[in-house]
């Protein structure tokens, strides 16, 4: 008996070493690249550049990252990516990992080939939300700091009676929020993902259902590759849906003509566009969430929609989306870019063009179309 209470003992106190959460409030400096919030984190090969991703459940590394830490993986697990595909990948467990003041030994990580896109934006990993189940989060508007703390009491100006109710699924932070125009609403259950740049991500159905109750205005409809950078580079050419919400209701804050996208996923997503609103913070621990408003809003949240959009698609750079109507029978969804102004594409990483690194010396592109023939486009916002 006394022996199996000492190993429990044991069992117990290599828990509470394997995340070490400091009592006290610590900033973590972070910048927004790509609409994605970007942290250093310390790892067994050194210092790397990691995004801090709300919407990943397990923390995740390149196989690059994983081979300089010396790590094996252990096996393989089903994951999937933003675009709803899922496929299996390598695991393993990493010695340590600082990311400011917390300390996390011998942790049980994802490994992500090197060749996926997600990688494009520089980092060789994901802060997850498992290394943020003890901390109460609170996300910044811009270049900044990320403030982690114990307890939400160590931010001093929060109002517990001002939060809603946070739910946890596979450790990621959801919240319910009403969406209406005065005159009849819909409920929804979304993700804070702070790794979207996007403001609010609706599943296709309840798109339609947004359509048909006249909740959704400015609706724009097309087709085509949508150009985001999942892990598993897989991109297919679907319907696309965007628009104009007339209100959201959430957390006590209401908010007028937020846009809305799209998304293939299986959840709804809030993006980091929510932040040009106002701060946001996670209580992890104590399951709750603030939106706290700017004191100053801004008029409109509109963001500019791309003519034609760029997307990677077979190692390619492709034409993703063809918003405007006067180019739908110039140039398709698929056809390869050879040019961007005068810049052959050839002679240049796709990643640089997605990362806006390469821009062109002129605002227009050059597509070789499926027939064999070249037209060259103008391009807005690239």
């Amino acid at each position: 008996m006394r022996r199996s209470l000492l190993l429990l003992c044991a069992v117990i106190a290599g828990q509470s070493l394997a995340a070490r959460s400091p009592a006290v409030r610590f900033d973590l400096p972070c910048r927004i690249v790509q609409g994605k919030y970007v942290v250093t984190v310390g790892t067994p090969a050194g210092p790397r550049r990691f995004i801090f991703d709300t919407g990943a459940s397990r923390t995740t590394v390149s196989e690059r990252l994983c081979r300089e830490s010396g790590l094996t993986a252990e096996g393989r697990s089903l994951t999937g990516d933003f675009e709803g595909y899922s496929e299996r990948i390598a695991a393993a467990r990493m010695p340590e990992l600082r990311m400011g003041e917390a300390v996390f030994r011998n942790w049980p990580i994802d490994v992500l080939p090197d060749s996926s896109y997600v990688w494009c934006l520089g980092v060789d990993g994901i802060v997850g939300s498992d290394l943020l189940q003890r901390f109460v989060v609170r996300f910044p508007a811009a270049d900044s700091v990320l403030s982690l703390a114990g307890d939400y009491r160590q931010f001093g100006d929060l109002d517990r009676k001002r939060a809603v109710r946070l739910y946890r699924e596979k450790g990621r932070p959801f919240v319910a929020f009403r969406v209406g125009d005065g005159r009849q609403r819909m409920e929804f259950y979304a993700l804070f993902d702070s790794g979207a740049a996007n403001w609010f991500s609706c599943r296709y159905y309840e798109c339609l259902e947004l359509i048909d109750r006249g909740l959704l205005r400015g609706v724009r409809r097309t087709s085509g590759h949508p150009g985001r950078m999942g892990w598993t580079n897989r991109s297919s050419v679907r319907e696309a849906v965007r628009g104009t919400i007339p209100r959201i209701d959430i957390a006590g804050c209401v908010l007028t003509d937020m846009p809305l996208e799209e998304t293939y996923g299986s959840t709804h997503k809030l993006g980091c566009g929510l932040l040009r609103r106002g701060e946001v913070v996670i209580d992890y621990p104590g399951r709750r969430f603030w939106l706290l408003p700017h004191a100053v809003q801004p008029e409109s949240a509109d963001v500019a929609v791309r003519n034609v959009s760029v997307a990677i698609a077979g190692g390619h750079l492709v034409v993703g989306q063809v918003w405007d109507e006067a180019l739908a029978d110039i140039v398709s969804p698929g056809d390869r870019i050879v040019r961007i102004g005068s810049l052959d594409v050839s002679e240049v990483d796709p990643c640089a063009v997605i990362r806006g690194e390469i821009r062109g010396d002129k605002p227009e592109m050059t597509v070789l179309r499926a027939d064999g023939t070249r037209v060259v486009v103008p391009v807005k916002n690239l």
